[in-house]
């Protein structure tokens, strides 16, 4: 039977093509059907290929109108049988009971696609930066609930110098959820871009949420941060408070007032506190979804993971949320979605602003590659590392190039240069990381190959690079060394 099925065609005249158009099929002996249908069979025995049909019964007539058959339930038996009535009402019942369970799976499957779509949707598509502060964010589904709740993030660049954070989690696992995390996150960011301390925005979102007439709590934290001398603001909606990595690696919370969540419309329930950030101090805004539900102190276990990454991931950024959002201990870990956004406040170290520059490339914009080479050629000669440009500018245009033909959508580069070493990033909104493809030794596969290749060039002028998944894109990010003069 397994060998008459794999692969055939719905239309081949099998029995489980037959049975495909609705009409049950019970074979008493499978030899003597065999030459009629025009398929191989061998030993003698029977058969039963019943459709599914949902939650209708299945009959001896061919099923008409809108009745779609989901599956066919394909039974074999050792030896020749009948099939008395009986026993075929018992499996047209189980067939569909069967049925009727493959819907629901699928509609289920489709719901949670549909819901995961709406809420990476109203997830930032890029993460807005500040020449003194780098940021970065992940969001994970749940895994083990069929449906994907409301955790978002966001990076609201303010005049000035000033930036605020945001990361929010709306109640439950539903298309409600999501949207009401849409409404919220709109909300948050408008009223912080008209210029409102952490806590009257919360506020005010308190009030919006309360017209909208929904029954679901939000809980959320606002993080405005001055970065010309590191003032931090922190207001909290019954959200975990966020942490701070200082300098010499030590782990502190940056204590506010709990509050309550938005929703409960409590009057003057929001206040806010102040703290200062150093220099090269790492910020960690996160959902509950991000820390072992069986943890006893959530705030204990998230400072032990960020201490945890810190020690293996060292300071980069990304690779530093990459360890946090993929250090799962046990699949209960994720029976809730998860968003983690990290901030480095870099401050004034040394003489002079951090050396930074940034870069926008339309997308299909035909001039994109080399708009990209010489920025990266004018800022390293600004920076007097221009024996560092040949290199950068290669590993730069073969991989906004490879951002502009895969992801069709705007790119964003991103240069940083360290006392040591270069940092360059590349954004753009498909997830998918690029993958190179390896030489082959007949010219023929070669030509066939026609992508990956420019990743090898990275790899040999680099000597590594990293791309990572943030929201609704991804981030390829090169470091090279700073030559010894």
């Amino acid at each position: 039977m397994v060998r008459t099925l794999h692969g055939a065609g719905l239309d081949a005249r099998t029995p489980a093509a037959e049975a495909i158009r609705g009409r049950p099929l019970f074979i008493s002996d499978s030899r003597s059907t065999a030459a009629d249908l025009g398929w191989s069979d061998g030993e003698s025995h029977a058969e039963a290929y019943l459709p599914l049909i949902g939650d209708t019964q299945i009959t001896d007539l061919p099923f008409a109108g809108s009745r779609r058959v989901v599956g066919v339930c394909c039974m074999s038996f050792r030896e020749s049988r009948g099939f008395p009535p009986e026993e075929r009402a018992v499996l047209s019942m189980m067939a569909g009971l069967l049925g009727a369970a493959v819907e629901r799976v699928e509609l289920s499957m489709k719901q949670h696609a549909v819901a995961e779509y709406l809420q990476r949707q109203f997830l930032p598509p890029t993460l807005r930066e500040l020449p003194r502060m780098t940021t970065t964010a992940r969001y994970r589904p749940a895994t083990v609930t069929s449906k994907v709740g409301g955790d978002w993030y966001d990076v609201i660049k303010l005049p000035g110098e000033r930036m605020v954070l945001v990361v929010g989690d709306v109640e439950g696992h539903a298309m409600e959820s999501a949207a009401v995390m849409g409404q919220v996150r709109t909300a948050v960011a408008a009223y912080a871009a008209e210029g409102h301390r952490p806590a009257a925005v919360l506020e005010r979102t308190d009030r919006l949420l309360a017209e909208l007439g929904t029954d679901l709590l939000v809980t959320c934290c606002v993080v405005a941060l001055d970065t010309a001398d590191g003032m931090v603001e922190v207001a909290l909606a019954g959200h975990p408070e966020p942490l701070v990595q200082r300098p010499d690696a030590s782990i502190a919370t940056l204590e506010a007032p709990a509050n309550v969540p938005l929703g409960m419309t409590v009057p003057d329930a929001y206040r806010g506190s102040e703290h200062t950030l150093e220099p090269g101090s790492v910020l960690m805004l996160y959902s509950n979804g991000l820390i072992d539900w069986n943890v006893a102190d959530p705030g204990d276990g998230a400072q032990a993971l960020l201490s945890s990454g810190s020690r293996e991931r060292g300071a980069d950024l990304e690779q530093l949320a990459d360890h946090l959002i993929a250090d799962v201990s046990c699949p209960q870990q994720r029976r809730d979605d998860a968003v983690l956004l990290l901030a480095r406040y870099e401050g004034v170290i040394g003489e002079g602003a951090p050396r930074t520059g940034n870069l926008q490339i339309q997308q299909r914009d035909m001039q994109g590659v080399k708009t990209a080479r010489s920025f990266v050629d004018d800022r390293l000669g600004a920076w007097g590392l221009g024996q560092m440009s040949n290199a950068l500018q290669l590993i730069a245009s073969e991989i906004v190039t490879n951002a502009l033909v895969h992801a069709g959508s705007d790119v964003d580069i991103r240069l940083r240069a360290f006392a040591d070493l270069v940092r360059l990033e590349v954004r753009d909104s498909d997830s998918n990381p690029p993958v190179p493809s390896p030489l082959a030794l007949r010219e023929e596969e070669n030509t066939e190959a026609e992508h990956g290749r420019g990743l090898l060039i990275v790899e040999a002028l680099a000597g590594s690079w990293n791309s990572s998944p943030n929201g609704r894109g991804k981030t390829v990010s090169v470091e090279v060394p700073i030559p010894e003069v």
